[in-house]
């Protein structure tokens, strides 16, 4: 057979691979899925045809403080085109203008600039409303709430707790944390303290399974819980295909109208694998920004790659590490998980437990199989310290046939779209 060509964005740019003629292949791309012609009318029938509850023109009242929490820019959702629809609603429901306010929901990412802001919402809507970013390191911004299990004090921006009703934003993708993200999310960790943000990735960390994917995830139903105590009213959650295009849109409940895009998000990243593969090659596109956000395009993969085999991940990293670097030498941590247990029975929290969960969960990923970043963003030695071999971008081709040449008759699994993809070994989707 004569060799084959594929080829994989990474970030902006685009890498090509020939597949020898001999290799036993399966290139798994997200389910074909027809995206809406007209985005704008999926948005409105969510709104006019809400999950759990009313119209939201129909819940706010004249002189109430709106709240609406968006998701940054690591997220893809369209938040210009649903406020287009969402702000006339509450606007012609009696609310002020001034009275509605947007955060941005960082959980523990970099704070957004203007330019950046203006991009994700719309310029207009960012000189007419009162926009910023959450604020999870500033106590005098937060306000408690509760007590986790773990004992953490639960505290949220305290902005968002004086407001009468709270409305999030987001998208549902699959997640390594709650298995999908959206929901209640975008409120807990989404605009809470460092030290919740940390936890929420611990509870990660002290799970021995991939939780990618899973529906009524431990995490996620404990997440639930406190944000019925803590107060989310109403969501929008989107479901976006190729090139972040609207799939479905879902309104409503937090807990309803997010398993109902959940149905709807396993439809599109829910991905077939024919046999358990000796070697992934994938891309983690469209995630792109650093390797905190790209890493998590490992856990999927990790689910149906046998143990010892060869992964290749596919990643810019434009920003290198992200905002926590430490993660990297967790990764390469013996006895990670009860390390982790160690550090929370001593009351320690902060950045470094986020790192240290999250580098845990990584952990598992890298004594796996053999994993080689394929990026231009990280160096050999920084891959080195979290126990990965490096290629740079232009080597891809050469590290793919290394790779191969380790098996004898190998097959191998082409993910085009790894930050988003399910692979499900044997399970019809």
């Amino acid at each position: 057979m004569k060799e084959r060509e594929v080829t994989l964005c990474c970030g902006e740019n685009r890498c090509s691979v020939k597949i020898p003629g001999h290799i036993r292949f399966q290139y798994a791309p997200l389910n074909p899925a027809e995206h809406a012609a007209d985005p704008a009318r999926l948005i409105q029938e969510a709104l006019d045809h809400p999950v759990g509850m009313p119209r939201i023109e129909d819940l706010v009242q004249p002189g109430q403080k709106i709240c609406i929490i968006s998701d940054d820019n690591t997220r893809f959702t369209p938040v210009a085109l649903i406020l287009k629809e969402l702000l006339p609603r509450l606007e012609g429901a009696g609310v002020c203008r001034e009275d509605i306010f947007i955060i941005m929901a960082l959980g523990s990412h970099r704070p957004m600039t203007a330019e950046e802001m203006a991009a994700k919402l719309g310029r207009d809507v960012c000189r007419n409303y009162r926009v910023f970013n959450s604020e999870f390191e500033n106590p005098a911004l937060l306000t408690q709430v509760g007590v986790s299990a773990l004992g953490t004090p639960i505290r949220v921006m305290k902005a968002a707790m004086e407001a009468d009703f709270r409305i999030g934003i987001g998208s549902v993708v699959p997640h390594g944390c709650m298995g999908w993200s959206g929901g209640a999310k975008i409120l807990y960790p989404g605009i809470t303290s460092a030290d919740i943000v940390s936890e929420f990735h611990v509870m990660q960390g002290l799970r021995d399974e991939i939780l990618l994917g899973m529906v009524e995830c431990p995490v996620r139903l404990a997440v639930e819980e406190w944000t019925q105590n803590i107060g989310l009213h109403y969501i929008i959650n989107t479901v976006l295909g190729e090139n972040a295009a609207v799939y479905s849109v879902s309104a409503g409940h937090y807990i309803q109208a997010h398993r109902k895009a959940v149905s709807s998000a396993r439809k599109l990243y829910g991905v077939s694998v024919e046999q358990r593969p000796d070697v992934v090659l994938s891309s983690a596109y469209p995630i792109h920004m650093d390797f905190w956000q790209c890493g998590k395009a490992t856990y999927g993969p990790t689910k149906v790659l046998r143990k010892g085999g060869e992964f290749l991940l596919l990643a810019e990293c434009k920003e290198g590490v992200g905002p926590h670097p430490q993660m990297l030498d967790y990764m390469s941590m013996e006895n990670g998980k009860d390390a982790l247990q160690k550090r929370i029975r001593s009351g320690e929290t902060g950045e470094d437990l986020l790192a240290m969960a999250v580098g845990v969960s990584m952990g598992r990923v890298v004594r796996h199989a053999h994993v080689t970043l394929v990026s231009d963003g990280l160096t050999a030695e920084q891959c080195e310290r979290g126990w990965m071999a490096h290629r740079p971008q232009a080597a891809l081709q050469q590290a793919l046939e290394q790779a191969l040449a380790k098996f004898e008759d190998p097959f191998l699994l082409i993910i085009p779209e790894g930050g988003e993809a399910i692979p499900m070994l044997g399970e019809p989707v």
